[in-house]
């Protein structure tokens, strides 16, 4: 399986100068933990909700634009990947989500939670009366 069927999709994105306070919202409303940070459709850095909470806790302004807590070093697949190496990246890195391009383009975001629910559905195929 490739990591493009998988994918979360659409993605939801955050430009850099909007706000901790509204990256935080629109996590919230959209019931997700990750938003890939993009500049005139480029992608430039990511936040978590750790690095929201991280950045709240040592003082930084919800006021404050995301690029000043985002990283910039972002780890990314290719949506041609295999999950299998995609997951154990993200095992080895110790990261919940990876941004999943396909060319200069994100694809899709890959969450922990994505190989749990491909784990339960393959556990009730296997269970599944032939």
């Amino acid at each position: 399986m490739k990591a493009g069927a998988i994918a979360k999709r659409p993605v939801i994105t955050v430009e850099p100068s909007a706000t901790i306070e509204e990256a935080a919202r629109i996590m919230a409303e959209r019931r997700i933990g990750f938003l890939p940070v993009v500049s005139s459709g480029r992608l430039v850095g990511v936040i978590s909700e750790r690095d929201i909470v991280r950045a709240v806790a040592s003082g930084a302004s919800p006021k404050a634009p995301v690029e000043e807590i985002m990283r910039r070093e972002v780890v990314t697949v290719n949506f041609n990947d295999d999950v299998e190496a995609v997951w154990s990246l993200m095992r080895e890195m110790g990261i919940r989500h990876m941004v999943v391009m396909r060319g200069d383009e994100i694809y899709g975001v890959i969450s922990i939670r994505d190989f749990l629910a491909e784990k339960i559905a393959l556990e009730r195929l296997a269970e599944a009366p032939s």
